[in-house]
């Protein structure tokens, strides 16, 4: 079997499946006919760029980047809903005021967001900062959250 079938099969088993380290990941394959070592799979882990997100008992398992990308935007949306205060954009800037001790959770997940025109954020007690590259990615940047708001 090629690397692109096997890369297939494996997205296939993580889609299926709730695979939480490598050797479970080898004894799938191998219940699929497919005979790979434990670097082999590592590097097929490293280009199908899989993460390790928590599972429904909460221990991590294995996942596609677009599913972490969906359960950021949900805790993102989640803290909006429960910490959020206020929100302004100056120029190149967004500040967001949030209940006390709520900007750190704001800034890492907004951090960990592949977002257009983010440059970085800057986090307090109550205060986020977010910096953007231009005031007008920063009107679409502040958009874009109000849209998780809805």
């Amino acid at each position: 079997m090629n690397k692109e079938m096997r890369l297939q099969t494996i997205s296939k088993l993580i889609s299926e499946h709730e695979i939480k380290t490598q050797e479970e990941l080898g004894e799938w394959l191998n219940c699929s006919g497919l005979q790979v070592t434990q670097a082999t799979i590592s590097r097929d882990i490293r280009e199908l760029k899989l993460i390790k997100v928590p599972s429904k008992d909460g221990t991590p398992k294995y996942s596609f980047k677009m599913d972490q990308d969906h359960f950021i935007f949900e805790k993102l949306r989640h803290k909006l809903k429960d910490a959020l205060i206020g929100m302004e954009v100056i120029n190149y800037f967004i500040i967001i005021k949030t209940l006390p001790g709520h900007a750190h959770a704001f800034g890492a997940l907004l951090d960990s967001m592949d977002i257009a025109g983010k440059a970085g954020t800057i986090c307090g007690n109550d205060t986020c900062l977010i910096i953007c590259r231009s005031p007008e990615e920063a009107v679409s940047f502040k958009q874009q959250i109000d849209l998780l708001q809805a």
